[in-house]
């Protein structure tokens, strides 16, 4: 068992003195002992090689912390090549350290408008505006640069670009019978602008400093974004020579070259705002200019098949039915566009009265796209178009598979809506278990989703649920990262929080041990010369004391194995979380049973409900203390891994041994006198000092550093707490709207489902009124062929009888 260090230090300070005063003279001179193989020459040579890692360590200590204008102009470029790479959060973050602490240097121009473009692909709108506006009014050589980039940006922002895929929503067609059923089923096909969030007064003044400009002068990206903001102003005209000015109307597209990102976007909207002037023949050359550009970026091959689509559309309107097909047969299954191409050619073939490809365009689109939200519309589209064949038989069989298809599916939602009477407490439940995956899955039948995403209520609620439940998870890992950082801010060596002071303080670690190493030689070359019976002892206590140094926790842990045991906590947690999902899913899956299985039960509905949300509530309560749990292991791990009991313990640990070792030397040298060792002794002594004052540098050089970041940590805690709160409340307010929507869109489904069973009746009664007018047609054509004989027969008899 190893003594505490105080009785250790003791015993072997009593031990030395007694030594010293019983060591045996050593030889002569000139029988001197050989020097077993340690040569002093080969410690100066050590003791040269630390000294050059102390000064290393102490000119780092010693670097202010002002970064050079080149620094940051490199600082910017890696933010740069950032955002060229798709890492904005990073770039971000690069730009918005050399505003915070470079605010008045050179670089800080650039930061600005690069954090703005960062800020545009991260969806923060307003605070990219604010990087624009203050570019705009830097008037330094630097800022002037990105005027007119800034400039662009703003007008993109004032008419901001719609969701990806939006281009493919139901609802966009420009055929006038598309736009007709749709609105039949209660879309909307009113396309709008979307509206920025820039100040009306401050877009105008952008415009009025973009017109200042020479057109010649303007860039590529600002003739774009000008005549963009013009198309959505109405000002077509203006539009389509600001466009024309980055994608010329009479030069052939290629790729590469100035522009080039600009080209397709400018040539599309060109075309467009010729189209919206009612110039159809310039809008449909604009558009056939563009489809035969091939281009290799993704983004130009859609606009390029929108361009297709464009021209299918315009030959539909001028009753150009070939050219409208084949127009529209350019789009590969493999485009996004696709469906939409497929439902608006089966149109115009049935606007050209060529059913039979009408109907194989809708086979092939119910194939091609079976859970579309436009299925039932297609479906009935397909009766519709059988009665135009006057295949009585097969139109009727289509209305009926519908009907019971839809009765069906009606009447069991009815069911279940009964036994949810008042279930918007349990579909409160639902969402706020996951609200970042909440889904209209999660309380409807899988066979009633696509009917309830054409509900435009249904859809906004998931989403707001689902943006509060991103939020709150950002919120939450953003706290756990806090908490992270101020424990690493607290750490008694903030050293090892750079990298550059940190790989200094583990070599100062480094050359502790190298020179403890060199003093034990020393030791060792100095006890050769002497004798005693007293050299046992020390060299007994000098052993307890460098075990201490490797096993400074005294149990035989290394310094990876003082994490262990954090390590198994959250290996627990890990299998506690799947625990909580294991209840989850039984939870569902009895809820499930339940429903398939209600006739036969004789449990109370609203009963079973109210323990199911109480259930519910139970494990998403389970889901959140493993979550606080885990992020406390992980705040835990990172305050070890900065405090380092285990390094910690091995430095107090070196330090007494230094001091053993300081005076067993000392008591040695009063009974052998040996000057060079003695040199070379205080040499390393004296570097042993600096490490320690080399400690003390390094941790106030990091103090110097976080100075500022403590600062913010300490402001964004207060921030976070207070958007912690705030949340709490929206989530209240989120949980009961989304609750109550939910219960109300549970309704408009079945309504919406009884409505499909009314139409596909309906559709049964088109079968027979149109059995019921081709009969009484073809009544009407007998009795006027019965007539017509008559009246033949009556001329005939008239003119035998006048013969006679």
């Amino acid at each position: 068992m190893i003594r505490p260090a105080k009785l250790v230090l003791a015993t072997a300070t009593a031990t030395i003195l007694a030594v010293a005063a019983g060591l045996v003279a050593p030889a002569p001179a000139e029988a001197a002992p050989p020097r077993r193989g340690f040569d002093l020459d080969d410690a100066v040579e050590r003791i040269e090689a630390i000294e050059s890692v102390l000064v290393a360590a102490e000119t780092a200590a010693n670097e202010e912390t002002e970064e050079t204008e080149e620094e940051l102009a490199k600082r910017v470029v890696t933010g740069q090549l950032m955002l060229v790479d798709h890492d904005v959060e990073h770039a971000a973050i690069v730009f918005l350290d050399v505003l915070e602490n470079h605010p008045g240097s050179l670089a800080a121009s650039q930061a600005l408008y690069f954090l703005g473009e960062a800020l545009v692909l991260l969806e923060m709108d307003r605070w990219a505006i604010e990087c624009f506006s203050g570019n705009l009014v830097d008037n330094s050589e630097d800022g002037r640069r990105f005027h007119q980039r800034s400039m662009a940006n703003m007008l993109d922002l004032a008419v901001p670009r719609r969701e990806q895929g939006f281009a493919r929503k139901p609802g966009l067609s420009a055929t006038p019978e598309v736009r007709a059923r749709l609105e039949a089923i209660g879309m909307k096909v009113e396309v709008a602008p979307p509206e920025g969030k820039v100040d009306e007064a401050m877009i105008l003044r952008v415009a009025l400093a973009v017109e200042a400009i020479a057109p010649e002068e303007r860039e590529l990206q600002l003739r774009y974004a000008y005549g963009r903001w013009l198309y959505f102003q109405a000002k077509h005209e203006a539009a389509i020579a600001s466009l024309d000015s980055v994608s010329p109307f009479d030069v052939p597209m290629s790729a590469g070259g100035p522009g080039a990102r600009w080209r397709v976007r400018a040539a599309y909207f060109a075309a467009t705002a010729a189209l919206a002037m009612g110039e159809i023949d310039e809008a449909l050359a604009r558009f056939e200019s563009m489809t035969v550009a091939t281009p290799i970026n993704e983004r130009d091959k859609r606009i390029v098949e929108l361009a297709w689509l464009a021209r299918a559309r315009i030959h539909h309107d001028l009753d150009e039915t070939d050219r409208a097909v084949q127009a529209y047969r350019r789009i590969s299954r493999d485009s996004p566009f696709f469906s939409e191409a497929m439902y608006e050619t089966a149109w115009t073939l049935l606007r050209a009265g060529n059913y039979d490809r009408a109907l194989q365009a809708l086979d092939l689109l119910l194939v091609y796209d079976p859970d579309g939200p436009i299925v039932p519309e297609i479906k009935q589209l397909r009766g519709k178009v059988k009665i135009q064949m006057r295949d009585w038989q097969a139109a009727e069989g289509e209305f009926l598979a519908l009907r019971r298809e839809f009765d069906e599916l009606s009447k069991r939602l009815g069911r279940q809506l009964e036994a949810k009477a008042d279930a918007a407490h349990y579909f409160s439940a639902v969402a706020a278990e996951d609200m970042q995956h909440f889904s209209l899955g999660a309380v409807m039948p899988v066979e009633a989703v696509p009917v309830a995403d054409t509900l435009p209520r249904a859809v906004q609620t998931v989403e707001l649920a689902n943006e509060v439940g991103e939020v709150e998870q950002m919120l939450f890992e953003t706290r756990a990262l806090l908490a992270r950082m101020e424990e690493a801010a607290k750490a008694r060596e903030r050293a090892r929080l750079f990298t550059d002071l940190g790989a200094h303080l583990s070599s100062l670690d480094s050359v502790d041990l190298e020179i403890i190493a060199l003093e034990e030689k020393l030791l060792a070359r100095a006890r050769g010369g002497v004798s005693g019976a007293g050299l046992t002892d020390i060299e007994a206590q000098r052993r307890v004391l460098r075990e201490r140094v490797d096993n400074p926790l005294g149990d035989g842990n290394s310094r990876d194995d003082v994490t262990g045991g954090l390590r198994e906590r959250a290996e627990e947690l890990h299998q506690l979380d799947l625990t909580v999902q294991a209840l989850r899913a039984q939870l569902i899956a009895t809820e499930r049973y339940y429903e398939e299985t209600r006739k036969d039960q004789r449990i109370d509905p609203e009963g079973f409900l109210n323990q199911a949300t109480e259930l519910r509530d139970e494990v998403a309560e389970l889901e959140g203390a493993v979550a606080v749990l885990e992020a406390d292991v992980e705040r835990t791990q990172t305050a070890l891994r900065f405090a380092d009991p285990w390094a910690e313990a091995q430095r107090q640990a070196v330090d007494e041994y230094a001091a053993f070792l300081d005076r067993a030397f000392a008591a040695i040298m009063k009974a052998r006198a040996d000057s060079g060792a003695q040199k070379i002794w205080a040499r390393a002594s004296s570097l042993r000092a600096r490490v320690v004052e080399g400690r003390e540098r390094l941790d106030n050089a990091a103090g110097r550093r976080l100075r500022r970041a403590i600062q913010i940590l300490r402001e964004e805690r207060v921030n976070l707490d207070r958007y912690k709160v705030e949340l709490g409340d929206k989530k209240a307010e989120a949980r009961t709207l989304v609750g109550e929507v939910m219960q109300a869109s549970y309704r408009d489904v079945v309504g919406e489902l009884a409505n499909l069973v009314t139409r596909s009746e309906v559709g049964l009664l088109d079968v027979a009124w149109a059995i019921q007018e081709v009969e009484a047609e073809e009544i009407r054509r007998l009795e006027t062929t019965r007539d017509r004989d008559m009246r033949e027969l009556d001329r005939v008899l008239e003119q035998a009888l006048e013969d006679e």
